[in-house]
């Protein structure tokens, strides 16, 4: 459970899929496209996850396999982008004009898909259960809140 060395071997997929997400920014509710990406990759890893979640959420689990009671423990990251015209300078600019993620939502997802792989790859050494969720709507559109009203919570300890 070498999380330094898993790190480094992941960081080339880890910048892939942040320039990804960075080319495709989507308004709140409307990360259809990043929704399938995440859950594309959730599914190549074999992590479980209930979708839709608040519209276009998403929220993956897993199960820790160490004896013991354990936590249910929460991660979040937001998926959406700001209405800002991005300059086109670079090779993985956004292909979306007028949206950018002009704030590391696309960063946060990366990081949070990162720790949901390092987790489910070393779930034998993991106790209590594991939330990750994408939020949608982060951006002023009430995103959080749907997500909460939506019942994500009820059984978490810590977040």
């Amino acid at each position: 459970m070498n999380i330094k060395q898993r790190t480094e071997e992941l960081y080339p997929q880890l910048v892939r899929i942040r320039r990804e997400l960075h080319q495709h920014p989507e308004p709140g509710f409307k990360e259809h496209w990043t929704s399938a990406y995440i859950c594309g990759l959730l599914d190549e890893w074999g992590i479980s996850y209930e979708f839709p979640v608040a519209g276009t959420g998403i929220v993956a689990m897993i199960q820790g396999e160490k004896p013991g009671s354990g936590n249910t423990v929460a991660l979040r990251a937001d998926m959406d982008a700001l209405p800002l015209t991005e300059d086109i300078s670079r090779p993985f600019c956004s292909l979306h004009p007028g949206h950018m993620h002009a704030c590391g939502h696309d960063a946060h997802t990366s990081i949070l898909l990162a720790v949901a792989e390092w987790a489910v790859r070393n779930k034998e050494h993991l106790v209590g259960k594991y939330k990750f969720i994408f939020q949608p709507a982060e951006e002023g559109v009430r995103g959080g809140l749907a997500v909460a009203n939506g019942g994500i919570f009820d059984d978490v300890d810590e977040i």
